[in-house]
């Protein structure tokens, strides 16, 4: 058994091109090319919806699905920072995201970077999964 996949969660800062965090055209195209870069399959998006409000609240969300699970990015332009998140069943190269970022965004800080294993001991071939789904279904079954 191993593990489903990896979250990859960034916080950057002090982006440089702050008129893309507010450009729903650059936020489509930047989160298409990245998940395409690490090799990914879209199955609906990008969807980029906006926040009206002060500095805190104001700016643009957009989400991916993918047939690996789901891509991310939550925009604050007036701050000049934002939030990005990948969740992927397969497996990604964190250079090819941070150098995707860059060529959309420009230079940034990554202020806060958590990259985790979720899933653990989760059954990652069909006959493992098989059985792993048959022992809990006896086990309720049993109760």
């Amino acid at each position: 058994m191993h593990h489903y996949g990896d979250e990859l969660s960034l916080r950057i800062v002090d982006v440089s091109r702050v008129h893309a965090l507010d450009d729903d055209a650059t936020i489509a195209a930047l989160m298409v090319q990245l998940v395409e870069r690490v090799g990914m399959r879209i199955l609906a998006g990008p969807l980029v919806g906006t926040e009206q409000g002060g500095p805190l609240q104001s700016g643009k969300s957009a989400v991916l699905i993918l047939a690996e699970s789901h891509a991310a990015l939550h925009t604050y332009p007036e701050l000049g920072q934002a939030f990005f998140n990948l969740f992927s069943c397969k497996p990604f190269d964190e250079s090819t995201v941070l150098a995707t970022l860059t060529e959309f965004l420009g230079d940034f800080t990554v202020e806060e970077r958590a990259l985790v294993q979720r899933g653990d001991g989760w059954p990652q071939q069909l006959h493992a999964a098989a059985e792993h789904w048959r022992r809990d279904r006896g086990a309720a079954r049993d109760a």
